[in-house]
């Protein structure tokens, strides 16, 4: 596994969900005309973080998966 990339991911994602921007301290505009643009911004985060966590654990398991069959042969 490449766990800088993995490392590198996190970092951004969690910088992303931790400091806090201009336009999350404020009510901004809706979009469709009934969703908070914060909102929005909120659902893209965990949806790009739900994302991540799949990633990582098939690259987790297919890691595993190889070093099971180099133990066999």
């Amino acid at each position: 596994m490449n766990n800088k990339l993995i490392l590198t991911i996190f970092a951004v994602l969690l910088g992303a969900a931790i400091i806090p921007f201009g336009f999350t301290s404020v009510q901004g505009p809706y979009i469709f005309g009934w969703l908070p643009f914060t909102l929005l911004y909120w659902w893209i985060l965990m949806f790009l973080n739900l994302i991540f966590i799949f990633w990582v654990c098939n690259a987790f398991v297919k890691n595993a998966e190889k070093n099971k069959e180099g133990e066999i042969k």
